[in-house]
Order: C-alpha cells, then structure tokens, then sequence
C-alpha cells in the first residue's frame, strides 16, 4: 500500500490536490450543457432548472464551515474521503432523481461534500510546506483550480452528445470515486497531531476563535474574497455584456470566456515562478495596482460610452490576470501562521469567497440596467476594497517589523 503513496513533491500530488479545490465549479460547470434537456424530461422551467446550480453553492457554502475544524481534529484524510464520497454518491442519486425537488436536495448534499473536499487543498500545502515553496505550490493548486471552467463546459457538451443530462451525473459519479480511489491510496495524513480532551464542538469553537482573533488572517482573507468578488462581478455578467450588449453569439462568447479565464491560469502560473525572484509582495503590490487600473479604465470606457468588445475583453484578461498573483499569495499569506488550525482557516476562507461572490453577482444586478456599467462598477468597488485591504496588509507588517527584538551582532 506504501509503494501508492504519491510523494508530496511531484507533480501528481499537486493535481490531486488541484481537482480536489476545482470539485465546486466543476461540479457547476460541467452541467450548464444539461439545463435545457434537464428543463425539457423533467417538465420544469428554466428558473427551477438553474436553481440546480443555485442550490449547490449552498451546500458548498456551508461544507467548509462543518467540516473544516473536523479535519484539524480528526485529520485530513477522513474529512477527504467523507467528502469525496458524499460528492459521488449524491451525483449517483441525482443521476436517478425522478423529480426537480429530489434532485433539489441532493445538488445540496452534493455542495456539503463538495465544499468538505475543496477546502483542504490550501491547508494540505500548509501542512506540508513551508515559504517560498508553499507559496510556489498554492499557485500551482490554484492553476489547476483555475483550468476547470475552461473544461468543464466542453467535458459537459461532450457528454450530452452521447447522452442526455442524467450522463453528466453519471460522469461526475465516476469522477468522485476516481478522486476517492487517489486520495485513499495516495494522500498520507499531513495533520499535524494535536492531543486533545476537548469535545469536537469545543474544538471547533476554539479553532474558529483562534482564526478570527489572528489578523493577518482577516486581512488576506479579506483580499482574497475581494479579488474573488472582482472576478465574480464579470463572470455573473460576463453573457449579458457580450452576448446583450455586444451581440457576439454563443460561440464567440465560449471563446472569449476562455481567453479571460486564461488571464488567471498566466497569473497563477507566474506568480509561482516569479515569487522567488521578485518577491511575493512585490508582486502582490503590483497585483493589486493591477487590478484597480483594469477596474477604473473600464468603468471609465462604459461610462464615456464606449463600446468596444476587445477593449472590454482586454482589461478583464490583465484584471484577471493580477487575480491570478493575488489569490495565492494571499492565501499563503492567510494560513502561515495558523498551522494547528489551518484546516478551520482554509475551510473559512472558501466559504467566504462564495459570500463575496454572492454579493458581488447581487450587486451587478442591483447597480443598474446598463450590464458593462454595472459590471465595471462593481468590479472597481471590489478593487477599492483590496487596496484598502493591502495598505493595512502593509501597515501590520511594518508595524511587527518595527517592534521585532534587535538582536547584538555577534
């Protein structure tokens, strides 16, 4: 059984790790295909339809908050291989749902099992390793993490070509148990081993209150979910602006998405190779500035009346872009100094990246009627947000470098 154990330092491990964080979105992703047939066999209309998807983000919302702090009591693996399981046996159900309200409440149990899986990647790497490296590798998860809507709606039209919507359920059923099978054999516990008499309630209780009371913690998550919400501003409104208002048709639309996720991938791919040689909050700094300049020029662009799909396109490439150097490096950032209870802390975090992009995507709707306006408006709000965010972020730094001990040289 050792022989199967994958070596923390290869490149498997890493993707092991990546498919795990990407279960959520490509559990929603892959079936955006499916909705019109779904629509059509179970006689339902189309706002009961997407609330397939709806209701997945509320179970995945809530997965990591449960979950989170069982994986620093009883260990990662368990928590993994519960979560991977729940994930494929509730896709193996939603594959026989007879009705909308039984797959309804099986898209939930799915987003709990979800959630449960995804949010230990970050926590795994900060088991595991330590600085420039651990940064290195945060990066690379989120690549991989970020690839996922770039495939999933192509693996789910794939699919539906073969089969109807009950297939893609069958192939996410498929892809729980092969996740299931890899971290059984292959993942060995990373955890650090905490003795403890206390119930599991009153450890999770105290591991919460040791996150929320840390606040580099707070700063970078807060970051991290604000970039989220930068990103999720144009991903809720992404089809409205190009397809509405740009009249592109759907597949310029497919591939125009794809180019603007390819904007992450470049930025997480690069901030794990130019860290080391730059700095980490070099570039984070850049990032940021990155990110408030694409913000402003396009709502600036929209508000002037400019209308111009490479234009629009471009900036949300070099937006999300910087998103790609500022998420991992401010959860590196978040968990560095919570080892003990980086599973609470990671699994927080997710959860409050689906809050920031729930509010984000409500916020899109509520600006205004004109889709690029609103979209940019709410992205440079976002953008405002993180560069509060890093002026504290540097503030707290100078502040504990300032009072660091001085020590005689020898």
């Amino acid at each position: 059984m050792s022989r199967l154990v994958i070596p923390v330092t290869s490149f498997f491990y890493i993707v092991m790790l990546g498919f795990m964080s990407a279960l959520p979105p490509f559990g929603i992703d892959v079936g955006l295909p499916a909705i019109p047939n779904m629509q059509a066999e179970l006689n339902v209309t189309l706002a009961q339809a997407t609330q397939t998807l709806t209701l997945f983000l509320v179970g995945f919302a809530f997965g990591p908050v449960l979950f989170g702090p069982l994986s620093d009591h009883y260990g990662r693996k368990p928590i993994l291989l519960f979560g991977v399981a729940l994930f494929s046996l509730a896709a193996l159900g939603c594959a026989v749902a007879p009705s909308i309200e039984i797959l309804f409440v099986l898209r939930v149990i799915q987003g709990i099992g979800a959630g449960a899986a995804a949010s230990l990647p970050a926590a795994i790497v900060r088991d595991v390793f330590r600085g420039e490296m651990a940064l290195n590798r945060q990066s690379y998860v989120a690549m991989v993490n970020a690839v996922t809507p770039l495939i999933a709606p192509l693996v789910g039209a794939a699919i539906i070509s073969f089969g109807d919507w009950r297939s893609i359920y069958e192939a996410l059923t498929v892809v729980g148990a092969i996740l299931f099978m890899s971290v059984w054999l292959g993942y060995q516990e990373t955890a650090p081993r905490v003795q403890t008499e206390n119930t599991v309630l009153r450890s999770a209780l105290w591991s919460y209150r040791q996150v929320l009371s840390n606040r580099n913690y707070l700063i970078a998550t807060g970051l991290f979910s604000a970039t989220f919400g930068i990103m999720f501003s144009y991903i809720s409104s992404s089809s409205s602006v190009f397809m509405n208002l740009f009249g592109a048709s759907a597949t310029t639309f497919g591939c125009l998405f794809a180019l603007t996720a390819m904007g992450e991938i470049l930025g997480a791919a690069c901030n794990a190779r130019l860290a080391p040689r730059f700095g980490a909050e070099r570039l984070l700094c850049v990032a940021v500035l990155g990110c408030f300049m694409a913000s402003v020029t396009l709502l600036a662009l929209a508000l002037l009346g400019v209308q111009s799909i490479a234009l629009c396109a471009t900036l949300v490439v070099v937006s999300n872009f910087c998103a790609g150097v500022i998420m991992p490096t401010a959860t590196h950032h978040a968990l560095k100094d919570l080892g003990n209870v980086a599973g609470s802390a990671a699994a927080l975090q997710r959860s409050l990246q689906m809050v920031f992009g729930a509010i984000a995507a409500a916020a899109v709707g509520l600006v205004g009627e004109n889709s690029l306006i609103s979209m940019a408006c709410v992205m440079t709000m976002f953008a405002i947000i993180t560069l509060v965010l890093l002026a504290l972020s540097m503030k707290t730094q100078s502040r504990s470098s300032s009072v660091a001990p001085a020590y005689p040289a020898k």
